[in-house]
């Protein structure tokens, strides 16, 4: 004979059972949280990869554009070294050189910050140019401080 509605018949949910199940869904939401920051951040690197990208292609064209002074190596120009050292474009701007290049750099420094630069190592006996970005990547989880992207083009 079996008995119904005993005293020892649970009614409800317990309290314990509630903060056990509070506890693994706020556990599981930081989880979500922080995959996000993650996905933000990575978002981030990616975008300024490709912001490197279009500016390496954009002064590419533009000493396609120029190409009896790129092959003379007019365009040519290194990265700066040293702790201190700053990305500056040419002084004047009288010529279409200086002005591709001043534009160029304006663009990757609004484009990738303040710290990033450029360089362009034209060689004659190719008829190809190398082109370099450095910028910084570090809030980007194993990121490089001197991210560096490089492609060599035939002119």
């Amino acid at each position: 004979m079996t008995r119904y509605g005993s005293r020892f018949d649970q009614q409800g949910v317990s309290l314990i059972e509630v903060l056990v199940a509070l506890f693994v869904l706020a556990f599981g939401m930081l989880g979500i949280a922080g995959l996000q920051t993650m996905a933000l951040k990575a978002n981030q690197s990616a975008f300024e990869r490709n912001s490197a990208i279009i500016s390496t292609t954009s002064i590419i064209e533009r000493m396609r554009n120029n190409r009896a002074e790129a092959l003379k190596g007019s365009y040519n120009r290194s990265l700066p070294s040293g702790e201190n050292s700053s990305c500056t474009g040419p002084t004047g701007n009288s010529t279409q050189v200086e002005r591709d290049i001043g534009n160029w750099l304006a663009e990757l420094s609004t484009n990738l910050g303040t710290g990033a630069c450029g360089a362009i190592n034209c060689s004659t006996s190719t008829l190809s140019c190398a082109v370099t970005v450095q910028w910084d990547d570090s809030r980007v989880a194993n990121g490089s401080s001197t991210q560096t992207f490089s492609v060599e083009v035939g002119i």
